[in-house]
């Protein structure tokens, strides 16, 4: 009976140890990627986007409609018009506090779309843009995404950088408000 319970306690501090290993990036910064609830996370969510300067880069210059964040987080869609739940939404957190949110859909079976990728300025310069950013890349690629579309408006340097050094290509940068970029597999 004693072996049993030698045995027991092994195999429960082997699986803790394991656990650990496992999830010692996420755990040991307090890092998580997990995903949007909108229930839970829509008012932080939507707090992110006003936040600062990040409602800026929602803004059309051209004169079109800006974009509406709360069409999208309610309906989990691409599309301004059509509920078309096609979206997946992922959370960034540091020890529960949100800092980050990223969205892409499929544009078809192997060509995806990044639609936002935005990160709370008090968090910014810390990597929590290229953990979002490898994340979905990964999920994406999982999913059967040969090609990953990105647009960012034209003088966001920083997210231009970001993209260029993760292996995006530079597609399109004739339009008045966005640069294009794909990333391909």
């Amino acid at each position: 009976m004693k072996k049993i319970y030698i045995s027991i306690f092994a195999l429960s501090v082997f699986t803790l140890v394991l656990y650990y290993w496992y999830n010692k990036d996420q755990n040991s910064t307090g890092f998580v990627i997990r995903d949007f609830s909108y229930a839970l996370d829509y008012e932080k969510i939507d707090n992110l986007f006003h936040k600062g300067d990040n409602w800026y880069w929602m803004i059309s210059t051209s004169g079109t409609n800006t974009y509406s964040i709360d069409f999208a987080l309610k309906y989990a869609t691409s599309s301004q018009h059509v509920k078309k739940h096609d979206m997946i939404m992922k959370v960034a957190t540091v020890d529960g506090t949100i800092v980050g949110f990223c969205s892409y859909h499929p544009k078809s079976a192997k060509a995806w779309q990044l639609l936002f990728l935005i990160v709370d300025q008090d968090y910014r310069r810390q990597g929590t843009a290229r953990k979002l950013l490898s994340y979905a890349v990964d999920d994406m690629v999982k999913r059967g995404a040969l090609r990953i579309d990105i647009a960012t408006r034209n003088n966001n340097f920083r997210a231009q950088q970001l993209y260029k050094s993760f292996g995006a290509k530079l597609v399109d940068n004739n339009d008045d408000d966005f640069v294009h970029f794909s990333w391909y597999k």
